[in-house]
């Protein structure tokens, strides 16, 4: 008597393993899926940013300032406002100050900005930036 793999199947049905693989697959595709949508999202976000900035240096000069040297892209006929932050050891703010970055010929411009502190800092950074209405 000669069995083939259908009448095995409709006898005793089909493996468990079958099933759990291909969930894992479907699930994984799912997975797949959603990084992948959210990388498209994340990219094209930043891609419609009005204003971007980046950090380059601080320097401290004593427990009075923070000079924070720092990078911000814009449409060069705006004018955009940024935060800077002094930070102490335990990442509380010490100091902040707001700096206006007018109208320049350039898209991308490099600033400098001091920060009077309150305390000893040990890092200067840009908060935020954010342009003018």
């Amino acid at each position: 008597m000669s069995t083939t793999g259908s009448d095995l199947a409709d006898r005793y049905g089909t493996a468990p393993g079958r099933r759990r693989r291909r969930a894992g697959y479907a699930a994984g595709a799912l997975g797949l899926a959603a990084a992948l949508g959210w990388v498209v999202w994340a990219g094209l976000g930043q891609a419609r940013a009005d204003v971007r900035w980046n950090d380059v240096g601080f320097a401290i000069h004593g427990d009075s300032s923070v000079e924070v040297t720092y990078d911000v892209g814009k449409d060069p006929a705006k004018t955009a406002v940024c935060t800077l932050q002094a930070l102490d050891a335990s990442k509380g703010t010490v100091g902040l100050a707001q700096v206006t970055i007018g109208p320049r010929p350039q898209q991308v411009t490099r600033n400098v900005g001091t920060v009077r502190t309150s305390a000893l800092a040990v890092t200067g950074i840009v908060r935020d930036c954010r342009l003018q209405p």
